[in-house]
């Protein structure tokens, strides 16, 4: 066979031959005028001086965004001339701009040149975005964006948005040509540009699938790929596009099938671009259809984005969030708002078609008995839910919430907006058991359980306005309350694992579902009241019970686990336990009882660790978590009728009674201890130890005001006492009226107001515990007598009884003091200023020597110096005086949403909005808490540097305002502490920048009964760089803002405020300045009702006043001036104050004439 011919390559047949493509770099010139610029880009079908023009006009482009502002303005100015020379003659929407451009284009797309295809539109997209930017030429930016919309344009841009995906260099010029023209004059052209979408967005699914193929990881933001600029384009459609346009983009087939296809790989400023456009104009955008939103955002589009939630190619920008946040963000709003169009809300605890079954309860009686049997599909429901919300249903599925904080969060947040789906949900995940394995895996999965519980129920069940004609399904409710995977034996198991944190999850679960399983009593007994068919709400909640009860432990299991509980540790847990306890009492009582469970031991093992805990000096949390543990107790006992209160304990020394009554007494008043005072007012009063009107607080204040000096004999005597009164009541009955008789007592016709028999009974006991008594011991027993018959008599019971019952002792006694009623503190549990003139009259005379002589050298003193110039009122209150009531500025409200962060901090809209929480009115306050939880967020997700800081201070102060703004005002000194420490956060070089953010650390609620951050100025150390003045300066200005009402005034009394702030002013050392503000804070108090007063008989303000004139006047000099204000200042103290009430006070010593002098 012969070797076959080679063709001839120059024959007819040689043009078949593939050509071999050479990529020429183009050429440019530098551009001068607009003449020249027209000649360079007239047409030409040589392409390749075509190429050159093109190039050159795309370099003098490429200059605008390099170079000075000034050349640019000669730039403009000569495209401006360009431009004009090419406007057509005829001006309309069929002129054609820019036209040799334009045949440039159309003959290299006849011809198949990609380096023109590419070029044209590349160089048009530069165009535009340069003059759209410019008002004069915006018309001709317009005309060339109408031009590009011809259908001959359209066509040659199909064909390149259509050229194969290696052609990259094509698709992506044409794709940024298309976003200029759709954002163009804000978005003027995008609804023409869309109708135009067989064109526009000719394989546009496609497009959005072609990445950089040199690409490995995410792409550089340098050099977009085609799907880079593809969603690009579709973000500007979205925002410029009206409602309906953007339901049928949506809508298109495969566009956001692709649009979520590739998104791990692409860059993470694109993800949060996208994210953020979705959210703002598609879900938010109440024109877009529900019916577009929902088959968009379908679960496969879900679970895409749910994919991003390990993303790894995410970067730290400023100002930027990162893409978990944003996705995060993202599927929270899309999942949970209505609006998005995924959720639907219609349902609530009920089932998809129980809607439908609800006609079968309209002829059910409520005298039927058999009513929740006539409907006994409420109880199909075990091992499925059929649920509306499929979608969430299916999506949640696929998540993993034990690995997952974020995910965890997602679904809990889609249980609390769709509560049918958390049945749902655990019945489809039944396999993941509660076995309790000390894993990060179960760690996880219990914190996923937990804050699940943790979700209320909603009102009405789910429904919109009032409840349903018949109760959720029980096993639909249950699954809410308790769900699935806590079985009873995994509980058990839990409570009595060797972890203690694994017990304590436990715990606090089953705490959680008794108090929702409350709440859903309650809710079905309000339901019952008001519907036709009671009897079927009334089984349905004994049905719920029921099945609770057969899937929580044995109350005799966590007993066991309370008991199991070391005694010296886990404070918190023993507590938590105490608390589950009650809960089995209070909610499921034929559960508790059942157990028979004595209370006594465990009562008394607590009040040994609380007194322990008092005399080791413990963390005062521990002694406030050993409190609650003691109130739980209580409260069980209640429940216990076999407790015996007034037997003595082996362990305690006294009776239970009187341990529970020493602790109230040795807690500080700042902690709320309602629960133990109630019952120790049920104990003493129902065994007639003290009368029900107000006997009560003699046990309660007589301990506090003797003291700890006496504390060991006053508390033997006073056990004594009160269990032989409550154990014969009616023998120390007999034993008043013998003594009363014996002393002389009022007429029979004359009403006799009761007196406390524990008074009576110790009497009776006086002499016994005087018999061995030393010389110390008998003055203490007549102290302790005498405080108690004094606050019998000041509260309001028998004063001839009493002065008979003090004759009484007086006789038995024998002592060298005699017992006398009085009473010296103020009643604690009346106003903070209350009357102080409880001593009797010797008592008076020896203080009163005291005052005399105190007074009488002072006054000689005065005499001694020579006389000044008295300051006038004004000058005083020039001085002194600063402005007691905030000004309120309402419009803070809505003025700080609009400003940013810097404007924020900068400004004074933080400082505004929290002072209105001093505001009068209710709804003021609580739109301003409100607005500060609002403005923390805002700040929170900030870039700004000390962001953590501000977000942490007004988080705080909103937390600590809650249960405070409801009843009034917030306290003075929680807002006078946040204003003050703003400007320390923004300043990290201030003195107090350390302390403010330590403290801010240390507990996230402010007591509202104390001073913030104070105690550790005035008893810290000072700061490193010894700043101490700097720092006294700056609490004194905060104290001064933080007294402005008779509860402030309270707080400086209780806490003895004014004594460190007065003993400031001692220091010789301290400069006129800080002196001048403590007089401030002196000069406030006199201006709220009652201070004045205060300031007279419980710090001795005259004489501190008059001692610190002396200092002044002896100085000489400049002092003098001081001491013509400290004069002016103390004849104001006079002046505001209760002037009889002083002076009697005093006895006389503290009058007008003593005061003439100032």
């Amino acid at each position: 066979m012969s070797k076959r011919q080679l063709r001839d390559v120059d024959g007819p047949n040689g043009g078949r031959k593939r050509q071999r493509l050479v990529h020429e770099t183009p050429t440019f010139e530098e551009i001068h005028t607009g003449r020249q610029l027209r000649q360079l880009l007239s047409f030409d079908q040589d392409l390749k001086r075509a190429r050159h023009g093109i190039q050159s006009l795309k370099v003098f482009l490429d200059k605008f965004a390099s170079d000075t502002n000034e050349n640019n303005q000669q730039r403009l100015a000569l495209l401006r001339e360009y431009l004009e020379s090419e406007r057509p003659r005829i001006a309309s929407e069929d002129a054609v701009y820019l036209s040799d451009l334009m045949e440039t284009w159309a003959f290299g797309s006849q011809v198949h040149n990609d380096s023109i295809t590419a070029a044209v539109p590349a160089v048009l997209a530069l165009l535009l975005q340069i003059i759209s930017g410019s008002l004069d030429l915006l018309p001709d930016a317009t005309g060339i964006a109408q031009t590009l919309l011809q259908e001959r344009q359209l066509k040659l841009i199909a064909r390149n948005l259509s050229a194969s995906k290696g052609s990259g260099f094509i698709i992506s010029p044409t794709l940024r040509l298309l976003r200029e023209v759709a954002s163009l004059d804000g978005g003027a052209l995008a609804r023409r540009l869309f109708r135009a979408r067989d064109f526009t967005f000719a394989s546009f699914a496609r497009n959005l699938e072609v990445r950089n193929s040199t690409d490995s990881g995410p792409e550089d933001p340098t050099k977009p790929s085609v799907r880079t600029n593809a969603i690009k384009l579709f973000m500007t459609c979205l925002k410029f596009l009206p409602g309906d346009a953007k339901k049928e983009l949506l809508m298109q087939k495969e566009v956001v099938s692709h649009l979520t296809f590739l998104l791990k790989e692409d860059p993470a400023y694109l993800i949060v671009d996208m994210l953020q456009t979705l959210k703002k104009h598609v879900l938010m955008d109440d024109e877009v259809a529900r019916e577009a939103k929902f088959r968009a955002f379908g679960t496969k589009t879900l679970d895409r984005l749910a994919g991003l939630y390990s993303y790894r190619h995410d970067e730290e920008a400023e100002g930027r969030p990162s893409v978990k946040d944003t996705v995060h963000g993202f599927l929270i709003h899309a999942c949970t708002t209505p609006g998005s169009g995924i959720l639907y809300t219609g349902t609530g605890l009920y089932p998809k078609d129980a809607k439908g079954r609800d006609a079968i309860t309209q002829d059910v009686k409520d005298s039927d008995d058999f009513a929740l049997e006539r409907v006994g599909w409420l109880d199909k429901y075990r091992d499925e839910v059929p649920v509306a919300n499929f979608v969430l249903d299916e999506f949640i599925q696929k998540m993993r919430p034990w690995s997952s904080l974020r995910q965890s969060e997602l679904i809990v947040a889609i249980f609390a907006a769709a509560p049918e789906l958390a049945a749902s949900y655990f019945l489809a995940n039944s396999a993941f058991s509660f076995e309790p394995k000390l894993s990060m895996t179960w760690i996880g999965y219990a914190t996923f359980i937990f804050d699940t519980v943790q979700l209320p129920i909603p009102r009405y069940f789910g429904n919109r306005s009032r409840y349903h004609r018949i109760p959720p399904p029980t096993w639909v409710l249950l699954g809410n309350i308790l769900p699935a995977p806590l079985k009873q034996k995994d509980l058990v198991r839990s409570l009595s694992s060797d972890s203690n944190l694994i017990s304590f999850f436990a715990t606090r679960i089953l705490i959680l579902a008794l108090q929702k399983l409350r709440e859903a009593l309650r809710m079905h007994r309000e339901a019952a009241d008001g519907a036709a068919n009671k009897s079927i709400w009334e089984a349905a909640a004994r049905r719920l019970v029921d099945e609770f009860c057969q899937r929580i432990p044995d109350m005799k299991e966590v007993t066991k686990c309370y008991k199991a509980i070391p005694e010296e540790e886990n404070v918190l847990q023993r507590e938590a336990a105490s608390r589950l306890l009650l809960l089995y009492y209070e909610v499921i009582p034929q559960m508790a009882l059942m157990a028979n469970y004595d209370v006594s031991s465990s009562l008394l093992d607590a009040l040994g660790r609380l007194e322990n805990m008092r005399e080791d000096q413990r963390d005062q949390q521990e002694q406030a978590l050993g409190l609650m543990e003691l109130e739980n107790l209580l409260a069980i006992a209640g429940y216990s009728p076999g407790m015996r209160w007034f037997a003595k304990a082996e362990g305690l020394g006294t009776s239970p009674f009187v341990a529970l009554l020493r602790v109230y007494a040795g807690v500080s008043q700042e902690r709320s201890l309602a629960r133990l005072r109630e019952v120790l007012e049920f104990v003493s009063t129902q065994n007639q130890v003290v009368q029900s009107k107000n006997g009560p607080g003699l046990l309660f204040c007589v301990p506090r005001e003797v003291g700890k000096k006496h504390g060991d004999m006053l508390w033997k005597f006073l056990d004594n006492c009160v269990n032989r009164c409550a154990i014969s009541p009616l023998k120390y009955m007999d034993l008043m009226e013998e003594i009363i008789e014996a002393g002389g007592s009022p007429s029979r016709s004359q009403p006799r107001s009761p007196v406390s028999l524990v008074l009576v009974t110790m009497v009776e006991q006086a002499p016994f515990a005087a018999k061995d008594a030393s010389a110390e011991q008998m003055e203490a027993l007549v102290r302790i007598l005498s405080s108690f018959l004094g606050y019998a008599k000041r509260s309001g019971e028998n004063e001839r009884v009493i002065d008979v019952l003090a004759e009484r002792l007086n006789t038995l006694l024998h002592a060298p003091a005699k017992v006398k009623p009085r009473f010296k503190a103020a009643l604690l549990d009346a106003d903070a200023d209350a009357d102080a003139d409880a001593d009797d009259d010797d008592s008076s005379k020896s203080n009163d020597s005291g005052v005399k002589t105190t007074s009488s050298k002072a006054d000689h003193h005065a005499a001694e110096q020579p006389t000044t110039k008295a300051l006038g009122d004004g000058r005083l209150e020039a001085i002194l005086q600063a402005p007691l009531h905030a000004e309120e500025d309402n419009s803070a409200l809505s003025k700080w949403v609009t400003k940013s962060i810097d404007d924020l901090v900068d400004g004074e809209y933080i400082p505004a909005l929290m002072r209105l929480l001093w505001s009068e009115h209710l709804s003021i306050r609580q739109e301003a808490l409100t607005n500060l939880l609002k403005m923390a967020a805002k700040i929170k997700e900030s870039s700004y540097e000390e962001k953590d800081q501000l977000w942490l201070l007004l988080s705080e102060l909103a937390e600590s305002s809650k249960g405070l703004v409801p009843s009034g005002p917030v306290a003075s000194p929680l807002v006078a502490f946040a204003l003050h420490s703003v400007d320390i956060i923004k300043n990290p070089l201030h003195c107090l920048y350390p302390k403010v953010n330590m403290y801010l650390t240390r507990s996230p609620v402010w007591p509202a009964d104390k001073m913030p951050l104070a105690h550790d100025i005035f008893h810290g150390e000072p700061s490193p760089d010894d700043r101490y003045y700097t720092e006294v300066s700056w609490l004194l200005t905060y104290l001064l803002d933080g007294l402005r009402t008779r509860a402030d005034l309270a707080v400086f009394h209780h806490k003895k405020w004014f004594e460190k702030v007065l003993g400031l002013a001692a220091n010789p050392y301290m400069r006129t300045n800080l002196v001048t503000r403590v007089l401030r804070v002196v000069y406030r108090a006199t201006e709220i009702e009652g201070g004045s007063t205060t300031l007279v008989t419980r710090f001795g303000i005259v004489s501190w006043l008059e001692a610190q004139e002396a200092v002044r006047m002896e100085q000489g000099g400049g002092s003098e001036e001081e001491a013509r204000l400290l004069r002016a200042l103390r004849r104001r103290v006079w002046e505001t104050c209760d002037q009889g009430r002083v002076g009697r006070w005093s006895k006389g010593e503290i009058s007008e004439e003593s005061m003439r002098a100032a």
